[in-house]
């Protein structure tokens, strides 16, 4: 990127007076690669660019901007200026962008905003943040079905600069109910004289505020959606929420699920807002310990199990050379297993009705899996077996590292089930499974694994 070279040329423009060569430059530019260069501006040169701006072109380049850049411009640029861009922001960026301000700013310029978007912002408010009504658009095109295609076209062409799409537009009857939408390439091919009506789709799909954003994001990748609208139990139209919106969705669920999986979440600090080169030593320890001291309490009950066996280890030295390599297996096979089905629930692939054809999938890969790494462990433990001073006859051997590998198989079998079950069990709890999963399963994984393995190789050697 070559961006960051621009800054000495806008300075230099902006000093000058030459604003509209200023905008003829960044009007060039995508307003992602334009927020870059104006984030490294002062607040005082970066308002006067903005002020200059077409009012679309601003609104996108803004919202571009690092939250810490928007914040200074918060602070310094004057409550007007604040105020003007904040009048030609989309109304989810909006609700985004006052959300991030400090908690007496926001009071400050909500009471300033027009009514509708005091109303918009209030509307939000009583949704939780995973809602769809806490995020979605109210920028959304309508048309009335008795228009005829020529009229629609005019009227989209009125609408565009204060939407966040045209692509579709939604039809609503004199009550204000969705009854169908629009795609923006049936009208162009459409006659002129056309109704709407005739045009319209009336087959559509559409999602409920009170809905999970999870859910969104699955339709909208499901049935490739543009935008997928929003009604309430009346099927009144109250917004949408738009493919760039699904996207952001998946993201900040994969953060999510990935800072709870690492602990790095609670205690004050919210899933993506982790920073971890700000964050004081302690905090991290006061969130990663818990987890941690659990595992504690059964690697204490796991070394307790195994010191009961005391008497058997110390004569059997093949058990203990290869008790780290059958419970260290069957960890890692649960928590793939645990990983592979957290992330099925995440997409929406494991629902209620495929419980069972998971634990049955899973049972069947963990046979094959506990097939091959029995064999491992047979060949493994014949040949540390023979690297001893006094090998024991080939006969004894070979009964070993049977039984071993028949230990190997029921430890794998049985902590593949537990990784693939356990993120189902807590998500019936309505329990969060990316975060008590893994370190769930790993512990479980090894307790079983010693109780598995050492109470075979007793009883059959």
């Amino acid at each position: 990127m070559r961006t960051h070279l621009l800054i000495p040329e806008i300075r230099e423009l902006l000093a000058e007076g030459r604003h509209a060569d200023l905008v003829a430059v960044l009007e060039d530019m995508h307003p992602s690669d334009a927020a870059a260069i104006l984030g490294a501006l002062e607040v005082d040169e970066l308002a006067t660019v903005l002020r200059h701006l077409p009012t679309d072109y601003e609104r996108d380049v803004f919202g571009y901007l690092d939250s810490e850049v928007q914040q200074r411009y918060v602070e310094g640029a004057g409550r007007d200026r604040v105020l003007q861009v904040l009048s030609t922001m989309l109304s989810d960026d909006r609700a985004e962008f006052l959300e991030r301000l400090d908690e007496r700013v926001r009071e400050q310029l909500v009471s300033l905003l027009p009514r509708a978007a005091r109303e918009d912002l209030l509307r939000r408010s009583t949704f939780r943040e995973d809602q769809v009504g806490a995020f979605l658009s109210t920028d959304y095109a309508v048309l009335n079905p008795q228009w005829t295609a020529a009229t629609a076209v005019n009227e989209l062409r009125r609408q565009a600069p204060s939407r966040e799409t045209i692509y579709y537009s939604y039809v609503l009857d004199r009550f204000g109910k969705l009854v169908g939408f629009v795609s923006l390439r049936d009208l162009i091919l459409a006659k002129p004289h056309q109704t709407v009506s005739e045009i319209m789709k009336t087959e559509l799909l559409s999602i409920t505020a009170e809905a999970d954003q999870e859910e969104a994001a699955r339709m909208i990748r499901d049935y490739d959606l543009l935008a997928l609208p929003v009604v309430d139990s009346q099927n009144h139209l109250v917004g949408i929420v738009t493919h760039d919106d699904a996207v952001d969705i998946v993201e900040e669920e994969a953060q999510e699920d990935f800072e709870k999986m690492a602990g790095v979440t609670g205690h004050g600090v919210e899933p993506g807002d982790y920073d971890y080169m700000d964050e004081p030593v302690w905090r991290q320890v006061r969130r990663r310990a818990p987890v941690i001291c659990l595992l504690a309490v059964f690697w204490v009950v796991t070394s307790t199990i195994i010191g009961a066996y005391e008497e058997t280890l110390q004569t059997q030295v093949l058990l203990i050379s290869l008790l780290p390599m059958v419970m260290a297996t069957g960890g890692m096979v649960g928590t793939q297993a645990s990983a592979l089905v957290i992330r099925a629930l995440t997409v929406g692939d494991v629902g209620k009705a495929t419980v069972s054809r998971v634990v049955w999938k899973e049972l069947r890969v963990a046979g094959l899996m506990a097939a091959l790494l029995g064999v491992i462990a047979f060949f493994n433990s014949m040949v540390v077996s023979r690297m001893e001073d006094d090998p024991d006859p080939v006969s004894t051997v070979l009964r070993a590292a049977m039984v071993i590998g028949l230990a190997m198989v029921g430890h794998v079998v049985t902590a593949a089930l537990l990784g693939a079950s356990t993120p189902l069990v807590v998500k019936y709890l309505r329990g969060d499974p990316a975060m008590i999963s893994t370190p769930a399963v790993t512990a479980i994984a090894d307790l079983s694994g010693a109780v598995i393995y050492l109470s075979l190789v007793t009883l059959m050697l």
